[in-house]
């Protein structure tokens, strides 16, 4: 057993962790507020336009510590302009202080989790062999290491689904916009607020996509700097029809017509191939939890029948 001394010293530290990491915490969740906050004041100055694609007010920079921490799990240098940056795009996170924080978390789970995992066993479980506690320590830095990640690729794959099903919707209305007298550019703009209520991941890519048209970004650029943070197949395709229409001087509402119907014969197959999967899903909750259950009932009052009948026990 651990003499008393010991056991205060390790109550200090114990404390003296939770408390940083609540500050870590507590920090992280003002700035989100404060982001926020500046979001709202954005719409109200703009109305319906889509909150999270306007420019954001540049935040205050993060302290010392906060620079210490993100710094331990943070890439070498030039990571903005490489894939990992991307990543954060095509997750929503276009904050400066997203990275920052993110690694700083990642930096708290897997650093000072575990070290509390472990003065907690210490504490509570002084007889567990030092084999054991240092799996259980190991474990919850894996957790902590590839966990973050695995949230960033589920948001990721989440945002892509919602935005892949609304595609073919937005189409329709550039196509409507286009016919009825306007250029392409205010086309994406007026669309884009019009499916701010019912898609509105979508709606805010494609106003960051017209932003980027008024501060003077080539329209092509725009559209494939859209491509890339969706990273949608059905977009890249509508994105290369719009050049080569540009190009050629084709219709763009016809070619936006097709496009429409391809998109929505493809969202029509996405819908199938889901649906023939099912009997696949369910044969094995089938065979596993209710078969068996079936057969009790069935088969239990009869065979208690036969054993009583033949004198089994």
């Amino acid at each position: 057993m651990i003499s008393l001394d010991t056991t205060t010293a390790l109550s200090l530290l114990l404390s003296l962790l939770v408390f940083a990491a609540v500050v870590v915490a507590v920090f992280a969740i003002n700035r989100f507020v404060e982001q926020r906050k500046q979001q709202s004041r954005f719409k109200d100055l703009v109305g319906s336009a889509p909150v999270a694609s306007l420019p954001q007010v540049q935040a205050p920079k993060a302290s010392r510590w906060m620079d210490s921490l993100y710094k331990l799990s943070l890439p070498s240098e030039g990571w903005a302009e490489s894939t990992l940056r991307l990543k954060f795009l095509r997750a929503g996170f276009r904050q400066n202080e997203a990275p920052r924080i993110y690694y700083a978390v990642k930096s708290i789970l897997v650093l000072v989790v575990p070290l509390l995992v472990s003065v907690l066993l210490i504490l509570l479980k002084p007889e567990m062999p030092t084999s054991k506690m240092a799996l259980y320590v190991v474990l919850t830095a894996t957790l902590g290491y590839y966990g973050p990640d695995l949230f960033l690729h589920w948001r990721t794959q989440s945002r892509r689904d919602t935005m892949q099903r609304g595609l073919p919707d937005l189409v329709d209305l550039l196509v409507v916009a286009l016919e009825s007298g306007m250029g392409l550019d205010a086309a994406i703009t007026r669309v884009s607020k019009e499916l701010a209520r019912s898609h509105p991941l979508l709606a805010e890519e494609f106003y960051l996509a017209g932003l980027e048209v008024r501060a003077g970004a080539g329209r092509m650029v725009a559209l494939k700097n859209l491509a890339l943070r969706m990273n949608l197949d059905d977009l890249n395709g509508l994105v290369t029809m719009l050049n080569q229409s540009e190009r050629f001087g084709t219709s763009l509402g016809e070619s936006l017509r097709v496009q429409s119907d391809v998109m929505r014969v493809k969202r029509g197959q996405r819908a199938e191939e889901i649906a023939a999967k099912i009997p696949v899903k369910m044969l094995f909750p089938l065979i596993f939890c209710i078969f068996p259950a079936i057969m009790v009932v069935l088969i239990g009052p009869g065979w208690m029948q036969i054993s009583a009948a033949f004198g089994f026990k």
